[in-house]
């Protein structure tokens, strides 16, 4: 079995220096830290404390864990994936890829998994700090497992999003632009749909309940409607209160849908989603970086 070349040379360069390593454990330091910090805040570690402890104290741990992931996401994989084509071509070295036996196919096939690689790395170490809630219950191993599959859909979505901007402009700053702003409308552009769908209804003097049919299909785009599926509604923690909110509004309204609907979770829905358009932007990213179709 042959290994993409793309993949397999930047995994050499990228991940056998020492900055991986660092970057791991720098990570890890700070998840250990921001759980050390929620669990101090809660007198966990004071000894005359433990009458008010509450299992719904490491639920609302984990919640913080994994919005802080989430935002992570989107922040370190646009700023690698946006860079990786016009990257090359700003070192003039994309021209040297292309004259290869290497198809255009492959070169951004690489470029998207190694930076999928990258961030799974990232994810995967950090698991032991996640696992800490299972000491105290309310996640199960069906949880995780669920959540590792929709964040490599979500990066992959992420990173196809980059490396297609990155193949359309030729400076690397441009294309960093051109992702974050495209991921940021479509993260938050439906829900300012869905919050102008609602106030017509509702200027139009009757009362109005939407069904979880008219939800899904203005919010089914947005990662942060996907990732609701995982947030455990109930939090007392302040500022992830409308996260927590908007997740029983939504589970509220799916455990009335009675159709097919009720199995497309929000996690599924917009997993689909990213699949297809991932797999669109990387045909289109093949196009464009195909020289011989260029040329013509």
């Amino acid at each position: 079995m042959r290994i993409n070349p793309v993949l397999q040379k930047d995994m050499k360069t990228k991940l056998r220096g020492w900055r991986a390593p660092v970057l791991i454990s720098c990570y890890i330091i700070l998840l250990s830290i921001i759980m050390l910090l929620y669990f101090t805040a809660y007198d966990m570690f004071y000894p005359y404390g433990i009458v008010n402890y509450s299992p719904r104290m490491a639920v609302n741990a984990y919640n913080i864990l994994l919005v802080f992931q989430f935002a992570l996401l989107f922040v370190t994989v646009p700023a690698i994936t946006a860079t990786s084509i016009s990257g090359e071509r700003e070192r003039q070295t994309l021209d040297l890829m292309l004259v290869t036996k290497t198809p255009p196919r492959k070169i951004v096939i690489g470029k998207i998994v190694i930076s999928i690689a990258y961030t799974m790395l990232l994810f995967i170490a950090s698991l032991p700090v996640l696992g800490v809630v299972f000491f105290f219950g309310g996640i199960g191993i069906e949880d995780i497992a669920k959540l590792t599959l929709f964040y490599v859909l979500t990066a992959f979505f992420v990173a196809s999003s980059g490396v297609f901007f990155s193949t359309l402009f030729k400076r690397n700053i441009t294309a960093i632009i051109s992702t974050y702003l495209f991921l940021g409308t479509v993260t938050f552009g439906p829900f300012f749909l869905y919050l102008l769908h609602m106030s017509i209804k509702y200027s139009a003097g009757y009362s109005y309940a939407p069904t979880y049919t008219e939800i899904l299909s203005i919010l089914f785009p947005s990662p942060v409607f996907g990732y609701t599926s995982f947030y455990f509604g109930g939090v007392d923690y302040r500022g992830f209160d409308l996260w927590g909110q908007a997740a029983a509004y939504i589970d509220g309204y799916l455990a009335q849908e009675t159709g097919i609907l009720r199995f497309f979770k929000p996690w599924i829905a917009n997993g689909l989603f990213s699949i297809i358009v991932s797999v669109l932007l990387i045909i289109l990213s093949t196009l464009i970086l195909n020289p011989v179709r260029r040329k013509k």
